[in-house]
């Protein structure tokens, strides 16, 4: 990429190479490599065959720099082909670096407000947006995001009501997340992954959960808490295993064989 593209804090229209881990809209785990369309330090424009499930978590590794994060999923744009379609997914943490650009911090204000309602309940906020938000409000307009009136998330759509002081109260910044708060959300995926050790055991596992930092998974195999581990994420026996090196933390047994959290090491 240019070296003038480098710190800019707009959207970047670039096809990087990603896997995306997540659950599809029936509930059903995947792994998909694909490509970004666009991103920017906020969000991205991704392609997928799979269907998601707004506001879902999923999570994105680039496959240039292994850099792995969470991000909720906006919305869907149009059908490109076939199964494939184009959706708008946020950054959890805007600061991870993943995309390998250092951005510039944005204008204060740059964000654009708009006023939106809830589809269920009417309740309407004026609300800053991020950009990949705006760019979906825009191509369908609807967004998903959580509503507290109603106590779940649902549909926004650009609202007509006139403005009112109880509207902007209600676009404040939400305060900070606890510090008691888990530091990587977990996943629910079931998946066969590969599992060796520097002793050659190996085993053809299966995950309960992942998140940006480790996972568990089930083996019927014997390893160690410290022991150092290698794992092949999504395991297929077609295709060449890409590897990436974890270390076990804790373990419990169960009346099959065994659960095991592991970490990732860098």
């Amino acid at each position: 990429m240019p070296e003038d593209q480098k710190r800019r804090t707009d959207r970047v229209l670039a096809p990087v190479r990603i896997r995306v881990i997540g659950n599809d809209i029936a509930g059903v785990s995947f792994s998909e490599e694909t490509i970004t369309v666009s991103f920017s330090q906020d969000g991205a424009r991704i392609s997928l065959t799979h269907p998601l499930l707004p506001d879902d978590i999923i999570l994105i590794r680039n496959l240039a720099n292994n850099i792995e994060e969470e991000f909720r999923v906006v919305g869907a744009f149009q059908q490109v082909f076939g199964d494939r379609r184009e959706w708008g997914v946020e950054a959890v943490n805007p600061e991870s670096g993943i995309w390998g650009i250092a951005y510039t911090p944005p204008t204060e204000g740059i964000q654009p407000k708009v006023l939106v309602e809830c589809a269920a309940c009417k309740k309407a906020i004026q609300s800053p947006l991020s950009t990949i938000e705006y760019d979906v409000l825009l191509a369908t307009g609807l967004i998903s995001r959580h509503c507290d009136r109603c106590n779940e998330t649902t549909r926004w759509r650009p609202s007509d009501q006139p403005v009112t002081a109880e509207m902007m109260q209600a676009s404040a910044p939400a305060p900070a997340p606890s510090t008691e708060r888990r530091k990587s959300r977990r996943l629910k995926l079931v998946m066969r992954l590969r599992v060796r050790n520097s002793w050659g055991v190996t085993d053809i596992a299966q995950t309960r959960d992942v998140s940006k930092g480790g996972l568990c998974f089930f083996s019927t195999r014997i390893f160690n808490i410290g022991d150092e581990i290698f794992i092949t994420l999504p395991f297929a026996d077609n295709q060449a295993p890409v590897e990436t090196m974890a270390r076990i933390v804790w373990t419990t047994m169960v009346a099959a064989g065994r659960f095991y959290g592991s970490c990732y090491v860098k």
